[in-house]
């Protein structure tokens, strides 16, 4: 019989990890906001400005966001993918239809990105410093896609995962970039609203499933 002791959990550890949780939320939170309001110039954002915003001290948010705008674009990137992930994991569990899952993935997403709007607009601006310095989330979205596209393939000997994948994530990066563009003050750039990304989204895998036929 084993008479090993079991291992006690620091409820210290716990509190702590818990309150540094809930302290990173909060900045993401009040960052997101403050790129979302119109009165604020996002080049003007600092993790000062946030955290005088967030009733945080600065220190505090220093300890979060050490250096400094990278940290602040790749955890608004990093939570709100984690939150999809939950999501969509949670789909998963009842719907076990590949195509289903790729259909709710790309949904999720969408409304993700659209929930961020002019954050998540200002951040991939920012894309190439973000990737060089380490920032970006961990398990990029395309290796969920691809990982989903393998299983679909498995049910469809004719369909090529990579190709698919690769194509419907390509198709969706150009969506993002024309909505990112949105600016009502130009016919140009005036039709390319949340609901025009959101009808684009929900066609976007069929399109690229189409050429695989």
């Amino acid at each position: 019989m084993d008479m090993q002791p079991e291992k006690k959990i620091d409820g210290r550890s716990l509190r702590a990890q818990r309150t540094y949780d809930e302290v990173h939320t909060k900045l993401v939170s009040t960052a997101t906001e403050m790129y979302n309001n119109p009165l604020i110039e996002n080049n003007k954002i600092t993790v000062s400005s946030i955290a005088k915003n967030a009733s945080v001290s600065v220190a505090t948010a220093y300890n979060h966001f050490p250096d400094n705008k990278l940290d602040i674009l790749g955890s608004i990137f990093k939570l709100g993918f984690e939150e999809v992930i939950i999501e969509y994991g949670s789909f998963i569990e009842l719907n076990h239809d590949p195509k289903d899952q790729i259909d709710e993935f790309f949904r999720l997403i969408t409304e993700k990105i659209i929930g961020l709007g002019n954050a998540v607009r200002y951040a991939f601006f920012n894309i190439n410093d973000i990737l060089e310095s380490g920032k970006w989330i961990q398990g990029e979205p395309y290796d969920v896609l691809l990982s989903t596209c393998v299983k679909l393939a498995d049910q469809n000997p004719g369909i090529d995962p990579k190709k698919l994948a690769e194509e419907a994530f390509s198709n969706y990066n150009g969506r993002l970039f024309l909505w990112m563009r949105f600016n009502p003050n130009f016919d140009l750039w005036a039709k390319f609203t949340d609901d025009w990304f959101r009808n684009e989204s929900k066609l976007n895998f069929d399109k690229a499933l189409k050429l695989q036929k």
